[in-house]
């Protein structure tokens, strides 16, 4: 007990201690500064798409780092990626009375507030207005949130009305569950968790609450003290998504009009501050006769010393300076200034670094095959871990195992995705809404971050690989790739340049969805938004069986094939003619770069171009003439690479006459 009581005490006088610093005052930026911190109110805003930003609302920049954001009224204690969030309705500067006014508006609930942040000596001041009572259906469930971040305060003290406690490195905190028809609506009616069945949905209780906090009062660069009237909550967002943020957060009351909350929010500015400089160069390295500068990043309160130098690092260990020279100031930008530093005169070849005051870069290079593995990491790696519908392994490590076993069925019509993509009122196909379309999976590249299909996306990567052979021939080959077997092996050479598997692989989704859609679909993507969010193997996104709706939810059938489980992917197939032309351009040329490697695949690709050409050039003469002619560029370049893949003179001719060049010179594949 008395150790207890010893260290609250130095706690709370070490937290008393910090306070220091001049006031927050707005700026010509329209943000609240002192030195060491920052104060933003909505100088970014909610986008409404992924609401996903994490540095919109009330932000706080402190000593250097962006640790707190979202300040907004939230509709949940710990919002989620998908959860909705405020539409920002105004803004007001009011540079003589010290604060910003915010308007802010949930359209679904038609509830508007007004947020207005004052600064008030070394604090701001958070007050929340409605000129209405708050809606029945929030009440207890509309709150104003600070979001503060996890990597920050982790194993850091706090202090709740006087009685410590540590920020947990992992979310270990209780939960309740509550049932589904008190979950207040999500990103376009979407849900972003899975009950099982259990009509409940998951909500944190708060680790602690009191009316002043005090975070990290051991740390003096992170510490805020925040005050308020109305009870104080703080909750781990993690306990939902690994993405959440330690939230601080008080509830509005019901039946209340006008000054309904208010905070303090003092954030503890370290006398003197001066953030480090921050000098950017090139990690990779340089050629010994390439221009050489480095731009060095200021604090604006920083003085600039007039020189930087370059070290040398000797074969013995040593370390010798081989280079001195002035710098040039380049000025501000936003917050920082600017300065560069030219040190071309350096060109023997050897190991480096720059020295600038007291701050000593990494390590560099000057070498005359700098440049020579500088995409080893992206073909041996970062390629092929992106294979869908495949095993990938690497020594000891699975990157993923096989995903999508089921295949994906016809998006139903009129659906409205979550990840911005749009089924129209037909399948503009054959197929039937949730009918599986057989062969798409095969082939293909994730999107970055996520376990989808992006067919334009594909394109692209397919067409930049199909460009990359042709001008380079890179003959790297570090991968084994098997189709037949669906399976990945990094760093196991196959005795076949790796980019031409690589081609190979992009054409087979694409293809397929030529062959078997009819065109090319917008995405192949996920049905419900519980499995889009998904961190882990992309094997076990979904159960691998294909969906039955006959049997109950989560059930499996007796032959193990089908079950209960709508987790199966989607095909977005409305068809869109300028994503055709795309798709004739790429595979006419991807047929050049199959040609002798697998021929089959390769006249396929050939076949398909021809057909996609001719629908896609009859749909388009359906659009009005403005329109074909701003898209005339997808026409001719699908042209030219057929061209430059059949020699049929044909093809040179219509791309002669739909761009009405004339030209004295014959294309060549790569033109």
């Amino acid at each position: 007990m008395r150790k207890a009581l010893l260290a609250f005490h130095v706690l709370w006088i070490t937290a008393c201690s910090h306070v220091s610093g001049p006031n927050l005052r707005l700026n010509e930026l329209e943000y609240f500064e002192t030195q060491g911190v920052n104060v933003l109110v909505y100088s970014n805003q909610f986008t409404g798409g992924f609401n996903d930003e994490k540095n919109s609302g009330i932000e706080l920049i402190h000593h250097g780092v962006r640790t707190a954001q979202g300040g907004a009224i939230r509709l949940s204690n710990t919002p989620e990626q998908w959860d909705l969030v405020p539409t920002t309705t105004s803004r007001k500067v009011n540079a003589e009375d010290n604060l910003i006014e915010v308007g802010l508006r949930y359209e679904d609930y038609d509830f508007d507030s007004r947020v207005v942040v004052t600064g008030k000596g070394k604090a701001v001041e958070i007050s929340v207005y409605l000129d209405k009572p708050l809606p029945h259906e929030l009440e207890g469930d509309a709150g104003l949130n600070l979001e503060f971040l996890p990597s920050q305060y982790w194993g850091k003290a706090y202090l709740m009305d006087g009685h410590p406690d540590r920020f947990p490195r992992y979310a270990v905190s209780n939960t309740v569950c509550r049932p589904n028809a008190e979950k207040v609506k999500q990103f376009k009616g979407y849900k972003t968790y899975d009950d099982r069945g259990t009509g409940q949905f998951v909500e944190p209780l708060p680790l602690s609450s009191g009316h002043t906090m005090i975070l990290a009062p051991d740390t003096p660069e992170r510490m805020v003290k925040i005050t308020s009237a109305p009870c104080l909550y703080l909750y781990d967002g993690r306990m939902l998504a690994q993405n959440g943020w330690f939230v601080v957060r008080s509830i509005l009351p019901a039946g209340k009009t006008g000054k309904v909350l208010t905070w303090t929010v003092e954030p503890n500015t370290v006398e003197g501050w001066i953030r480090k400089p921050n000098i950017g160069f090139s990690q990779v390295g340089y050629l010994p006769s390439q221009p050489k500068e480095a731009v060095i990043e200021l604090d604006k309160n920083d003085k600039v010393i007039p020189q930087a130098s370059i070290w040398q690092v000797k074969a013995d260990g040593t370390e010798a300076e081989v280079f001195k020279g002035k710098t040039a100031v380049w000025g501000p930008y936003y917050k920082y200034n600017y300065i560069k530093f030219d040190f071309s005169e350096v060109q023997e070849p050897g190991i480096y670094y720059i020295q600038y005051g007291n701050e000593k870069t990494n390590n560099f290079t000057i070498s005359p095959n700098v440049y020579d593995h500088i995409t080893d990491a992206t073909t041996d790696v970062w390629i092929p871990i992106h294979m869908n519908h495949m095993t990938v392994n690497e020594g000891y490590r699975v990157w993923h195992g096989e995903p999508f076993k089921e295949g994906y069925l016809q998006a139903p019509p009129h659906t409205d995705h979550f990840d911005m993509h749009w089924q129209g009122a037909t399948t503009d196909t054959r197929y039937k809404a949730l009918e599986l379309i057989p062969g798409l999976n095969v082939g293909g590249y994730f999107d970055a971050g996520d376990f989808d299909i992006e067919t334009g996306a594909n394109i692209n990567v397919v067409q930049n690989l199909v460009r990359t052979w042709e001008l380079f021939k890179p003959l790297r080959d570090e991968t084994f790739v098997s189709e037949q077997q669906r399976y990945v092996d990094l760093h196991r050479p196959d005795s076949i340049p790796d980019i031409i598997q690589y081609i190979e692989h992009g054409v087979l989704n694409l293809l397929a969805q030529a062959e078997n859609i009819g065109h090319m679909s917008q995405t192949l993507s996920n049905s419900v938004l519980d499995n889009y969010h998904h961190l882990g193997d992309a094997a076990s996104i979904t159960d691998g069986l294909h969906y039955a709706p006959r049997l109950a939810p989560y059930e499996k059938s007796a032959d193990g094939k089908s079950s209960g489980t709508p987790d199966d992917m989607w095909a977005f197939t409305s068809r869109n003619p300028r994503m055709d032309f795309r798709a004739a351009t790429m595979f006419a040329a991807a047929s050049r770069a199959l040609k002798g490697y697998n021929d089959d695949l390769s006249e396929r690709t050939l076949k398909q171009s021809k057909r996609l050409l001719k629908e896609a050039t009859e749909l388009m003469s359906e659009e009005s003439q403005k329109d074909k002619r701003q898209n005339v560029g997808d026409d001719m370049a699908t042209n030219l690479q057929l061209y430059a893949s059949t020699g049929e003179k044909q093809y040179l001719d219509t791309s002669r006459k739909e761009s009405g060049w004339h030209w004295n010179t014959t294309p060549t594949a790569t033109s």
